[in-house]
This record gives C-alpha cells, structure tokens and sequence, in this order.
C-alpha cells in the first residue's frame, strides 16, 4: 500500500515503520511508540483498541459512521504470522494532524496512512450510486439493412453516503477529476433516441 499510494519503496517504509514504532519524540509526551509491531501480516487486534477507535469514530463522525457490531477480519491464509497484532497506531486519539508538527514528511505520511486505514477498517461502508449508460448504434446500407453495429457505454457513479471514505478525501477528489466531460443526464429514459451530434474517436 505505501509503495502505491506514498509511492515509497519497500525498504524504504520498513525503515521508516522501524523509527514510528520505536519511537518518536513529540513534545510534552517525550518519546513514543506510534504504531505498534510492523513485521507482521496479522489482522488480528485488540479490544481495547478497537473500543477506543469506536469512541473516537463516534465522537468525531458520529452515529452514522459507526457499525452497529465490531468489525472483524479473518486471517488471510493459514501462514499469517499471528504472534503480533496487526499494524495500528498505539492510540487512535494521536490524530496525524496533532502529530504532524514533530513528524518529517515521509514520516508523516506514512503514520496517516497506517492511522486512516485503522480507523477505516471500523467504520461503515460507502454508499454510491452507478448509472450505465448503453447506446446502441448502427449505419444502414443503401438498401436500408443494417451493416455496422455499435455499443457506447459510459458509466458514471456518485457517492451517497461517504462512509469510510470521510477519511480520505483524496479519492473522492480523483474521482470527481476523472468524471467523463459530458456526464449522463439524470433525464435520460431507457429507449430514448439519440441524435448523434459528434463522434469523438477515443478508445479507453
């Protein structure tokens, strides 16, 4: 995730994992551990923990965001390394943004990252709606048979309910950015006929 996302290498997040869960100085707390241990694949964590990320979903996004039962996730395969809990900050209530003063820049990033993801992994789902548009279209000979048939899709989604998506406005923003330029008009019926206006000779 890091290496897509922060676009960080590997070895590089392993050395900086290494220094968050070590420990970071951050002013009137002195030195502490930020996340907890990093060598691991486990998706395993604790109740305390889990019970604090609850409270502070509650407080902060309130009712909407916050499941009704504990989320719960398996492991991903038998050889998941299960000694550890999984990668989360040691306490949700040290947001990135109260730390991000006494955190270098890759530092910061990563911990947001590993903070997001925790808090996200016990909030509701994200809600959207998606419209495909299909038209179908023909040319005819001159003998009025058709020659050439063609299907146009487009699809265009929007998001109802942000749900875990709250915490990474980022997405959102990249998917408004990559709308289609001519976006499916809401009053659009099935059967409709369309009058073809401009072909633009674009293959995605």
């Amino acid at each position: 995730d890091p290496s897509v996302r922060l676009r960080l290498a590997p070895r590089k997040t392993m050395m900086l994992a290494q220094k968050l869960y070590e420990g970071i100085d951050v002013g009137e707390e002195g030195l502490v551990g930020l996340i907890t241990y990093m060598r691991t694949d486990s998706t395993r964590l604790s109740a305390d923990s889990v019970d604090d990320c609850r409270k502070f979903i509650m407080e902060k996004y309130g009712d909407d965001y916050l499941p009704d039962d504990v989320r719960v996730y398996t492991k991903k395969s038998a050889n998941t390394q299960d000694a550890h809990e999984a990668i989360r900050p040691t306490s949700v209530w040290r947001t990135p943004q109260s730390l991000k003063k006494f955190l270098p820049t890759d530092l910061f990033k990563l911990y947001d990252l590993v903070w997001k993801r925790f808090v996200a992994c016990q909030m509701q789902h994200s809600i959207s709606d998606q419209v495909t548009l299909m038209i179908e279209s023909f040319e005819e000979s001159p003998n009025g048979k058709e020659v050439n048939n063609y299907i146009f899709r487009t699809t265009a989604t929007s998001i109802k309910f942000k749900g875990f998506l709250a915490l990474y406005d980022d997405v959102i923003e990249d998917e408004e950015e990559n709308e289609d330029e001519f976006p499916i008009p809401e009053e659009i019926e099935v059967g409709d006929i369309l009058d073809m206006q401009e072909l633009f000779k674009k293959q995605h």
